[in-house]
This record gives C-alpha cells, sequence and structure tokens, in this order.
C-alpha cells in the first residue's frame, strides 16, 4: 500500500509538473512574433493589485500608490477593449513635455494628459484606428526629476502589472519628454526600447546617441520650430549615422509648422493627419509622413 500510495503521489505531481511547464511554453501573437510567458521574479517588488487596468477601452487617471505599494508614480493608463484576452500587448511608453509636468498625486493633476500629445489623442478616440497598444503615461515633476533611473523605474512597473509583450516595448517623447527619452536611451545604451518616436523633441545629450544605435528611431519635427529646430534633431541624426547602425534613423519635417499642436498632436492621428512635409534637409532625405503605429510595429526586441 505504501508503494501504490508513493506511486500515486508521483503521478500527481508529474501531471502538475506538466501543467505548469505547459503554461510557460512559447506561443505566438497577432502579430506573428513568438513570445516566452514566463514570470521574471526581479520585478516582484512593482507588483501592485492583480489587475489595475479596471477601465479598458478608457484613459484612466491614476495618482501615485492607487493602485498600491509597487506604484511610485502618477500616470495615465490605456489599454485595449479586449485587454483581457489571452495576449501580452505592444505598449507605448509616453514622455510627456512641460506642458504636463506634476507631481502626480491627484486625478486633478493628471487631468493635462486628457488635452495634449498622444494621451490626448487617446482621449478623443483619434489615434490608432486598430487600438492595438497598451500606452501608459508617467508623470515627471520637473527636469531632474526625468533621469534615466526613473524612466527605467516605471517601465519595470509596467512589465510587473501589465499585460504587455516585452519585446516590443516603444518609447514616444514630445518637447521636454525628450530630456527623459535621451536620458534613458544614453544611460542604459537603447534599454529596453524597440523602437523610438521623438516627436518636436530635442534629444539630448547628442554626444550619446551613438550608444543607441541600435534602436530604431523616427524624428518628427516642425520645419519652422523655433523651440526645438530641426538643426538639433539633424545633430543627434548625424550621431546614429556616424555609428552606422542596422537600421537607419529617418526625419520627418513639417512644412511651415512651429512648436505647436500641428506638429505634436497630428503626428499621432494618421486619419487626420494633413501637415506637408519638406523633401530635404541640410543635404539629408527626409521622410514623407505615415501611419507611426504601424511603423513601430515592425521592430522588436
Amino acid at each position: 500500500m505504501k508503494k501504490n500510495h508513493r506511486n500515486l503521489i508521483i503521478i500527481i505531481f508529474s501531471i502538475l509538473l506538466i501543467r505548469i511547464l505547459g503554461s510557460c511554453s512559447t506561443k505566438k501573437d497577432d502579430y506573428g512574433y513568438i513570445d516566452n510567458v514566463t514570470a521574471d521574479t526581479s520585478l516582484a517588488k512593482y507588483v501592485c493589485h492583480f489587475n489595475i487596468a479596471t477601465m479598458p477601452g478608457t484613459l484612466k487617471l491614476l495618482p501615485v500608490g492607487i493602485t498600491g505599494t509597487g506604484q511610485t508614480r502618477g500616470y495615465a493608463e490605456y489599454v485595449p477593449e479586449n485587454y483581457s484576452s489571452n495576449y501580452n500587448w505592444p505598449c507605448i511608453i509616453n514622455l510627456h513635455g512641460d506642458g504636463e509636468l506634476g507631481d502626480g498625486k491627484t486625478e486633478a493633476i493628471l487631468q493635462s494628459f486628457k488635452y495634449s500629445c498622444l494621451p490626448g489623442m487617446i482621449f478623443n478616440d483619434n489615434w490608432d484606428k486598430r487600438h492595438r497598444f497598451v500606452v501608459l503615461s508617467p508623470q515627471f515633476s520637473s527636469y531632474d526629476d526625468r533621469s534615466a533611473k526613473n524612466v527605467f523605474t516605471f517601465i519595470q512597473y509596467a512589465k510587473a502589472n501589465y499585460k504587455i509583450d516585452v519585446k516590443r516595448i516603444y518609447l514616444t517623447a514630445v518637447s521636454g519628454g525628450g530630456v527623459a527619452l535621451g536620458n534613458y536611451l544614453a544611460t542604459y545604451a537603447g534599454g529596453e526600447a524597440a523602437a523610438v518616436l521623438p516627436v518636436s523633441c530635442y534629444v539630448p545629450p547628442i554626444s550619446s546617441s551613438a550608444k543607441w544605435k541600435s534602436v530604431p528611431v523616427w524624428f518628427m519635427c516642425g520645419a519652422a520650430d523655433s523651440t526645438v529646430k530641426p538643426s538639433n534633431i539633424v545633430k543627434n541624426y548625424n550621431a546614429i549615422v556616424a555609428a552606422t547602425p542596422a537600421i537607419n534613423p529617418r526625419i520627418t519635417l513639417y512644412t511651415g509648422v512651429g512648436h505647436d499642436i500641428n506638429s505634436v498632436n497630428k503626428s499621432y492621428s494618421p486619419e487626420t493627419m494633413d501637415n506637408n512635409c519638406e523633401s530635404s534637409y541640410r543635404g539629408i532625405t527626409l521622410v514623407p509622413y505615415s501611419n507611426v503605429f504601424d511603423w513601430l510595429l515592425q521592430y522588436h526586441r
């Protein structure tokens, strides 16, 4: 009897082990990419409530700590309508400009996300018509708060709490958000970015651009932008090109457009984009505008 009992325990244990291993097997997502869905124990300290995303299909404002102790920064959240399906989603981390600076402690302070850039386009449902991304927009309080470490920490938080494809994490930045983007890319040699989309922003430090040459980048800016200036974008472009990247960076300049919503908001709105584009600048062949969301999804780490 003891032997039979022991054999039964072995059989039950074997069945459980097969089920556990099966749940960690590879699967192919809707884009044909095979994703290994295994837990990362290093993210444990960032974990908050089991299901943060309670309002799929809606831009949601989440002040500091509302989801649990793992959340140390307020942010705006969007997850697709069918977020609960058995699928890991591409993720865009949006790094905001100076107009959205704040401490993220209340929903009122986060309200500015509803009226500008990518979160604003999401709020008005005027962005990716196929709703293919989780989009998270952390709020920064100051220039110094836009550090590489703070961007890194938020990405780990996103990985720990959302159903995202860790091979398809994309970063976009607007205006002053280029500080956070540049700091992160330079410090972590591209970090976990599968591709980046700087819109109307200068991305410092120029001298370190070559450190993230492996990351596909598409610079967008108004040709008449006197704040960022196309000449500063070209400095980053030239530094990356000089490092002989596998994928050359690209630049789009909107004819006659300055540092305003015609550059920023329309960049995230393929359906309503009507800006004319320059064909060249300082000997560089420029690319016309096309759907930025389709462009991002070409790339994974």
